[in-house]
């Protein structure tokens, strides 16, 4: 009977070591744009589910295309510190992640007339347009990397897998329909919201997470300033300009729900559900489009 007892004592703590090891090896998830987040670049992901519209609306006339993409992310590098963005004035790339075969997207590559291939001494290889600043190529099964600038450059980031984005954070951009990064900015997008240039830069971070639910969409942004005075300064802007929207447009509001969407905490000023109308939306959509 002991001797029972011992074979059913070690067989659990077996089945405890194994489901130990089996926790430990189970990877963090990881995502294309954490990887994007480099100093002054602005980086981009939508939800291609959520947002079937705008991505088939990016890819034209590639409708199956866009219908297999799950998400797209995209890293802009302004060339110029012309405010809002210049769309023709950004070193981009980008990662369209979704249901198409390695094989068939390459295969399709090779044979466009648009397109030669090109290769390194390294064994790298990926297609270039004839008449274009374009490369592109499927490096792995779901996943297609494009660039207008170096493919060389931009193979390096997709492979180094950087988390230059904290974990916590990417999954919050994940979970969104529509995400907007930038660390230590010089420029950003327009968003409807009539912020300065000199807002994004003494900004330290910028995050905007747009949701959608049943056509509506509200936005979550979360903006740390250099220092306190100007996050104060920020605040008092923001809340302002959204309170004169609100009487402009005639929309009845409450002072106490406008206390607990705009909150300033020492550098952070954070928006929380703020309401987006159809031209905000509209802007922000013709600025994702226009760089795709």
């Amino acid at each position: 009977m002991k001797k029972s007892k011992a074979v059913v004592v070690s067989l659990f703590i077996v089945l405890f070591l194994s489901s130990c090891a089996s926790l430990a090896k189970r990877e963090r998830p990881y995502f294309h744009f954490q990887g994007m987040a480099r100093s002054g670049t602005i980086v981009a992901t939508v939800d291609a589910g959520a947002e079937p519209d705008l991505v088939a609306s990016a890819f034209g006339d590639l409708s199956e295309f866009a219908r297999r993409a799950r998400r797209v992310s995209l890293s802009l590098k302004p060339t110029s510190d012309s405010y809002p963005v210049d769309q023709e004035a950004l070193d981009a790339y980008g990662v369209v992640e979704g249901d198409f075969p390695r094989f068939l997207l390459n295969t399709g590559m090779m044979y466009s007339r648009e397109l030669s291939k090109k290769s390194n001494k390294d064994g790298l290889s990926w297609f270039a347009q004839k008449d274009g600043p374009l490369s592109l190529y499927t490096p792995k099964n779901d996943e297609l990397l494009f660039t207008n600038g170096s493919y060389e450059e931009a193979y390096a980031s997709y492979k180094g897998q950087q988390r230059l984005i904290t974990d916590e954070m990417a999954l919050r951009m994940a979970n969104a329909s529509i995400a907007l990064y930038a660390y230590e900015p010089e420029t950003f997008f327009d968003l409807g919201l009539n912020l300065p240039q000199s807002v994004f830069q003494q900004a330290r971070e910028v995050l905007m997470l747009i949701h959608q639910e049943e056509g509506l969409y509200t936005a979550d942004a979360y903006i740390t300033m250099e220092n306190p005075k100007l996050a104060a300064t920020l605040s008092q802007m923001v809340r302002s300009g959204y309170l004169a929207r609100l009487k402009k447009d005639k929309i009845p509001f409450k002072i106490a729900e406008l206390k607990l969407m705009f909150l300033l905490d020492e550098e952070l000023v954070t928006i929380v559900q703020m309401p987006l109308s159809d031209e905000q939306m509209q802007m922000v959509k013709q600025n994702l489009t226009g760089v795709l």
